[in-house]
């Protein structure tokens, strides 16, 4: 019975969507329809009619604005200060580390970087020349702060999880 019903509901439905929109009126259904009569006015009439229907404009209070508000002589603006100068810039950090991959080894991360054409092997805040401390690695990525700012940089690392 199952197997019947759906085919059967569909195809009902195709069937009444069907003569909703294609079937016509009935041939016995023959009443006449008049048009009613057109009304025309004269352009003065019309007028009248439409500007009666504009809203009116009304005055506004005296007090409504300030006399001065737009006056030549007003008071120029006070002129804003200047800003204070910046602080002196720091050092921007020098080329950016590449780095070459990691291993874990026990418990102890080590990160492989490589600065200036040399190569470094990096365990938790060890520091390359002084400048860049490995601080942690997770989240495929190892983090490193910028000593001389302590600005802290995040670089994307391979999961070696991932890669077996």
């Amino acid at each position: 019975m199952k197997r019947y019903f759906r085919p059967m509901a569909y195809s009902s439905i195709v069937v009444l969507a069907a003569l909703a929109l294609f079937g016509g009126e009935s041939p016995a259904d023959t009443t006449t329809v008049e048009a009613a009569p057109v009304r025309t006015t004269t352009a003065p009439i019309a007028r009248a009619q439409r500007k009666s229907e504009l809203p009116t404009v009304q005055e506004r209070e005296s007090d409504a604005f300030p006399a001065a508000l737009f006056a030549d002589d007003a008071a120029p603006p006070t002129p804003v200060p200047a800003p204070a100068a910046p602080a002196a810039p720091v050092a921007a950090a020098p080329a950016d580390l590449k780095v070459l991959g990691w291993m874990q080894s026990g418990s102890v991360p080590h990160v492989f970087v490589e600065w200036n054409d040399t190569s470094y092997t990096l365990k938790r805040t060890e520091m390359v020349e002084d400048l860049y401390r490995f601080d942690e690695i997770g989240g495929g990525f190892a983090n490193f702060t910028y000593m001389p700012t302590g600005e802290s940089r995040r670089y994307a690392v391979s999961d070696p999880a991932l890669l077996e």
